[in-house]
């Protein structure tokens, strides 16, 4: 009889599949939150950050699954990866489906899942936004992809094609199959004790297909330096570039993003972050601006189980703020 073994090739939670030299590592959460806003939907209120309701409080339950499957080859580490996922928003069902799956082979990355512009292999802290769970506007998306990196001592290159589906319809009025240029992303990252910086540079090759072929290009640089004998803390800093509204950009032709993360203690911390957006009409009719603030804590009174809040504000110029925010409760496992 075969009995399941730990495997800690991979670090842990991970088991040997019986009878096979595979590892595979089953984990998720659960959490339940309630939300509310100020935005009432209409001009001139900005929109809210977390696109909730207004005239009561927002409800939420998300339950996720992911499983990672991982053996050794002679041409690096081969993995498998899925995630499960259902989402129950107020008086609505969500549907349960897996909303990302993707296989590597050594530095090689192939499937669904968050663009290389938001995380990539071995990145590091060169990664999503800011601190918080939402991380601000920093163009969070997910792509089809074929992507490659290379790493070694603290550095990592990535090279990623993506697919570039704009939802059009086609002449027959089916959904077209974008077109045959994808789009193109490329990260620079380096990681080390002190902290990382990046540079990530993209290219839409067709962000609006209806008007004719429209391309674009974006940029993003940024660091975090972790604060010395601070349990933890950390400052974020990025900046984003985009010619026009194509995929990567993040609301406006430029934008810089602050963000300071602090522990305070093994069980609790707290983030604030502040972006500003300039020229949201990208050269045309006026050059409105806009920012946006957060605050966000995350309090762990037991192992696994989280009590996080996060409250948003934004401004659009010549608009009303939008103040919106969030309590959730999360058991992890």
């Amino acid at each position: 009889m075969d009995y399941v073994k730990v495997c800690d090739a991979y670090g842990a939670g991970f088991y040997y599949i019986p009878g096979t030299e595979t590892c595979l590592s089953i984990g998720g959460y659960v959490y339940f939150q309630l939300g509310a806003t100020n935005d009432r939907g209409v001009f001139p209120d900005t929109p809210n950050y977390h696109a909730f309701g207004y005239g009561g409080y927002n409800v939420a339950t998300r339950g996720r699954l992911n499983f990672d499957a991982r053996s050794d080859t002679e041409w690096g580490t081969l993995r498998a990866y899925l995630r499960l996922q259902g989402t129950w928003g107020t008086n609505a069902d969500g549907n349960v489906a897996f909303n990302q799956a993707y296989l590597e082979l050594g530095g090689l990355r192939m499937g669904y899942t968050e663009s290389a512009w938001v995380d990539s292999m071995n990145a590091g802290v060169a990664t999503y936004g800011s601190h918080s769970d939402g991380g601000l506007f920093y163009a969070y998306q997910m792509r089809q992809q074929i992507s490659y990196t290379y790493s070694a001592n603290g550095i990592a290159a990535t090279l990623s094609l993506e697919h570039d589906d704009d939802g059009f319809l086609g002449t027959a009025g089916a959904a077209a199959a974008a077109d045959w240029v994808p789009d193109v992303v490329g990260v620079l990252s380096y990681n080390a004790g002190w902290g990382g910086a990046w540079a990530k540079l993209a290219y839409d090759s067709d962000y609006l297909p209806l008007a004719g072929r429209q391309d674009g290009f974006a940029a993003q640089i940024g660091m975090q330096y972790n604060i010395p004998n601070m349990n933890g803390s950390s400052l974020r800093l990025l900046g984003f570039y985009a010619d026009t509204p194509n995929a990567y950009a993040v609301g406006s032709r430029w934008s810089v993003l602050a963000s300071y993360n602090h522990v305070f203690t093994d069980t609790f911390s707290a983030s604030v972050g502040v972006q500003y957006f300039g020229d949201t009409n990208y050269g045309l009719a006026g050059t409105p601006d806009g920012w946006a603030a957060e605050l966000s804590t995350v309090w762990t009174p037991v192992q696994n189980f989280e009590v996080r809040t996060e409250t948003v504000y934004t401004e659009a110029e010549g608009q009303d703020g939008s103040l919106s925010g969030f309590l959730r409760f999360t058991r992890y496992f």
